[in-house]
């Protein structure tokens, strides 16, 4: 069944710091754990080792500066990191945590987390997830994007080459790719038995042809604001052409920020983060 929801996010303090504070969490996550036998084992490195002190060094570093954004400029809307993480971190928060629970997907290893530049926004599927639905694994495929453009859907929801419903729609009807990032994604998945097994069984299986195994859900994040959003119409084709994903299922979710526009919160989100890092 597909699902289009929007849903009103009052910016102020404690928004701004909960996702702050869950953006480093992620970017500094350390996958795989920290036991006791590694830990004796770093006597041996001979520099102070203390684990707590590399955390933090961990976290102070984990993070990008936006050399514009300090100046008091605007960075460009294609490089800019803040706003691009803003939109990736709310809609797993989404998949995870908001939805009613038969609807949650875990989401073992985030995009933020691993991706290879602090400095530049992800490439590849920006969420990844899967839930057990009986003797089936439904998967999770999200997509997510920023705009406050006043035009109804923006560009980003339809016409961009790299729009959610270009993407998904390569996605749907080009299996290969689907195949080829999950297998990449569950390589990195060896920190969790759980999850690998999980994943590897689809990949198995996607290979093999056994579409009656698992299901997709191409998962949608939208960021508005109160400025532009439009509920009417902001889904675009996802929407009006959602016969197009059919075995698959769609679920659609705009956030739309009531207290401030995208380009505030996004300054807020920023500064907050530095401050939390320093």
């Amino acid at each position: 069944m597909n699902h289009f929801d929007k849903i009103d996010i009052r910016v102020f303090d404690k928004f701004i710091d909960k996702f702050a504070e869950r953006y480093i969490k992620q970017r500094s996550e350390l996958y795989g754990g920290v036991n006791e036998d590694f830990l004796s084992r770093t006597e041996s490195v001979g520099c102070g080792f203390d684990i707590s002190n590399l955390l933090d060094i961990i976290r102070e570093n984990s993070v990008a500066k936006d050399p514009k954004r300090d100046e008091g400029k605007s960075p460009q809307i294609l490089r800019d990191i803040y706003r691009s993480d803003l939109g990736e971190l709310l809609t797993t928060y989404y998949f995870e945590e908001k939805v009613e629970e038969n609807r949650r997907f875990l989401i073992p290893l985030k995009n933020i987390s691993y991706r290879e530049r602090a400095d530049m926004p992800g490439r590849g599927f920006d969420a990844i997830g899967y839930r057990r639905e009986g003797a089936k694994t439904n998967i999770l495929i999200g997509e997510a994007k920023v705009s406050s453009q006043k035009k109804s859907p923006p560009a980003v929801v339809d016409e961009n080459k790299d729009s959610i419903y270009q993407t998904h729609k390569a996605n749907h009807d080009t299996g290969g790719l689907v195949l080829q990032r999950l297998t990449d994604y569950v390589r990195r998945l060896s920190f969790s038995p759980e999850h690998f097994i999980a994943l590897a069984g689809v990949v198995i299986d996607m290979k093999n042809g056994n579409t009656d195994k698992y299901d997709v859900t191409y998962g949608c994040g939208l960021v508005r604001d109160y400025s532009c959003v439009d509920e009417a119409s902001d889904f675009g084709k996802m929407k009006s052409l959602a016969e197009e994903f059919e075995s698959g299922m769609i679920d659609f979710v705009i956030f739309s920020f009531t207290e401030k526009t995208i380009d505030e919160t996004v300054e807020l989100f920023y500064h907050k983060v530095k401050e939390l890092v320093r």
